[in-house]
């Protein structure tokens, strides 16, 4: 940490452009999917989580897993069925599509009346089909209802963390969307500053310190808010410079909680801010107007823009001046 600041002042960040990483860092907490992640140890077997991971996969993985499966059981009774050709009657003699498109009408239960299994060997097969088939559409009836209706958060979070000294203060500055036309109730905002310390055993652990918002709970959220934290003496980024944060891996967590009026499910969302995404000296420009009809206007495409303030620029820079080498 560096020593060297005023006591009513902390450092202000260096004022340069963001250095872009040139690697992925393995310690970062930012998402960037389960498939970077290589876990050792612990073995994720499908069959023993199988409704996580039906609920999770992503749409095209659970679509195509589901027809590999549906296919796979006709298949398997298509060529049972095969074994006693006679045993169905309506069919053409071996032929494997009659006996796969009987199979489809038996496991959906449907029962055309074209197709019947006349043998003993044949309706015990029908019969276990059956039972299979009830099971499997309510497997997947519920599965599906599942996946949409998980509660979910549609929120955006601003591309960029801004650090901004602005009304003799230096704060920390992220945005917030509802993409929703229902409002969010009752939201808890909860940030934290995420960073590799070591231990006075030589252990390096992950460290995480709250930081504190101005706001951290907001009654209703409709359209958008800023998360300010202010980096004063008591905030863990007090006194920080860009390569202290840099030399600790650091990050900034942001993590969202509220209920969703129309639903009423709980919902959650999350983001994370490498020191790579911070942009130093500007503010959000506003997205929200009110025309003379008195309707009010969202601008989404100018979530992430941001302006810089001559005050605050020129601030920082006398800051900087007045410091010794």
């Amino acid at each position: 940490m560096a020593q060297d600041a005023t006591p009513d002042r902390p450092i202000p960040p260096d004022p340069s452009p963001p250095r872009p990483s040139s690697a992925p860092n393995p310690h970062r907490l930012e998402d960037r999917g389960d498939d970077t992640i290589i876990r050792v140890g612990q073995v994720d077997r499908i069959w023993s989580d199988f409704y996580h991971h039906a609920l999770t996969a992503p749409w095209s993985t659970f679509f195509y897993g589901s027809l590999l499966v549906y296919v796979g059981i006709n298949l398997l009774f298509a060529l049972l069925y095969m074994a006693d050709s006679n045993g169905i009657s309506g069919t053409h003699p071996h032929s494997f599509a009659d006996f796969f498109f009987f199979s489809v009408q038996t496991l959906s239960t449907v029962g055309y009346g074209g197709m019947i299994p006349v043998s003993h060997t044949a309706n015990l097969i029908a019969t276990v089909e059956v039972l299979g088939g009830m099971m499997i559409n309510a497997l997947a009836t519920g599965l599906i209802f599942a996946r949409f209706s998980r509660p979910r958060a549609r929120v955006m979070f601003s591309h960029k963390a801004l650090i901004l000294w602005e009304n003799n203060q230096l704060h920390l500055d992220i945005r917030i969307a509802n993409c929703r036309r229902s409002p969010i109730l009752s939201v808890d905002v909860e940030c934290a500053l995420a960073r590799l310390i070591r231990t006075p055993a030589g252990r390096v652990v992950r460290q995480f310190d709250p930081l504190p918002l101005q706001q951290a709970h907001v009654p209703v959220l409709r359209f958008a808010c800023t998360p300010t934290h202010v980096i004063d003496k008591d905030s863990p980024l007090y006194n920080m410079t860009e390569n202290d944060l840099s030399a600790q891996e650091a990050e900034i967590i942001v993590s969202l909680t509220g209920t969703d009026e129309a639903s009423g499910q709980t919902v959650f969302a999350r983001s994370a801010y490498g020191f790579d995404r911070m942009l130093y000296n500007h503010r959000f420009v506003d997205i929200i107007n009110a025309g003379p009809d008195g309707r009010i206007t969202v601008d989404y495409t100018r979530f992430d823009q941001t302006e810089s303030p001559q005050d605050a620029s020129a601030d920082v820079a006398e800051y900087l001046a007045d410091q010794p080498d």
